[in-house]
């Protein structure tokens, strides 16, 4: 397992973990072809793509430990990366998302529709719809397979972050000092979780597991079936990244957190407890963005029984005014193409008649 980070400076600086010595971390290779600060970086099985604010994706075969070059499709600072089986999708600020073929890393499609930059973009587990948020304060749904957007939907604050849970039936979106979840048969958020600070990054362990982090300086993890909440401290300063390895024991995961200060810390959760089993410090960078490297092939693990539909959490309402919004849709929605909106209600005027008088 290896620890890759880009950092604020440019390098992408990578620590293998020795099991033999009892989760050590050693330094694995420093990598300086970026000229700007490095801003999203992901990997698969082979390889590693990341992207900078010199607009470049730098690509690195992490087998055979070579540099394999840049792509430079996008005008703006890349923002977001994901691979999705044979496949890199990258969203940029000049508002557009590319989808390059691994290996030859050909540009198959750029999908055009955001008015502002993208802040993040997350695959459905089946491949065929992608969501993204932006700056111009929409969520949109793509069809992966056409390459045109097939639904939006305005958003009520700026969004930092969008994530598919692990099977495809949960997903989340990140505004700020909240975190939505939504569920397709739902356009209502199922749950909702809030911080007295700004949240920084989410992920989801699992299906039903969430984690998330940011300028409280602790990692709250939630069980959003039942709703149950631990919280793991340790670091002195915001969370800037989470990632996570499956471990072979159900409910038991290896997280991996790395905060703005350079404190890297790798972390054995399970359902009930949390326990620090190894860590770092990166001394004259600062942490922006992570992944973690395996070497395995990602499977996608597909429900074989319909999910567990979630009940609304009682939130108790506050009286405002009433003003126009459109609503989060649904799945089903989406692909057909619909907006839930909600109607105004206009007070009727009284109609002023003229008289007239006979002299």
């Amino acid at each position: 397992m290896e620890i890759i980070i880009g950092t604020y400076e440019g390098p992408v600086i990578s620590y293998g973990v020795n099991l033999d010595k009892g989760m050590v971390l050693e330094p694995q290779f420093v990598e300086k072809s970026h000229s700007g600060c490095v801003k999203s970086i992901a990997c698969n099985n082979r390889y590693l793509a990341s992207g900078s604010s010199d607009e470049s994706i730098r690509l690195l075969d992490l087998h055979k430990r070579v540099e394999l070059g840049a792509l430079m499709q996008h005008s703006g600072t890349v923002t977001c990366l994901t691979f999705h089986g044979a496949h890199l999708l990258s969203g940029s600020e000049d508002g557009t998302i590319c989808v390059y073929q691994s290996g030859s890393w050909e540009c198959k499609k750029v999908l055009k529709g955001h008015t502002g930059p993208v802040c993040q973009l997350s695959v459905h587990p089946s491949g065929v719809l992608a969501l993204s948020v932006s700056r111009d304060k929409t969520l949109k749904t793509w069809s992966l397979i056409t390459g045109k957007p097939v639904h939006t939907v305005n958003l009520n604050a700026l969004p930092d972050d969008v994530i598919w849970n692990t099977d495809g039936s949960t997903y989340a979106i990140l505004l700020d000092r909240k975190v939505l979840v939504f569920q397709p048969h739902s356009g209502k958020p199922v749950r909702t979780y809030t911080s007295e600070r700004r949240i920084v990054c989410c992920k989801f362990l699992s299906s039903t597991v969430l984690a998330y982090g940011g300028e409280d300086k602790a990692i709250s993890i939630v069980e959003i079936e039942s709703n149950e909440c631990q919280t793991i401290t340790g670091h002195a300063a915001r969370i800037k990244a989470i990632d996570f390895v499956r471990s072979d024991v159900k409910d038991h995961y290896i997280l991996v957190s790395v905060s703005s200060d350079g404190d890297v810390r790798i972390w054995a959760v399970s359902r009930d407890r949390h326990d620090q089993i190894g860590g770092t410090t990166l001394h004259n960078h600062r942490p922006v963005c992570m992944c973690v490297y395996t070497g395995e092939k990602q499977f996608v693990k597909q429900l074989s029984t319909p999910a567990p539909i979630l009940k609304h959490q009682e939130v108790p309402k506050k009286k405002t005014p009433i003003k126009r919004r459109v609503l989060f849709a649904n799945l089903h929605a989406i692909q057909g193409g619909k907006t839930i909106k909600r109607k105004l209600k206009h007070k009727k005027r009284s109609r002023v008649i003229p008289l007239s008088f006979e002299s």
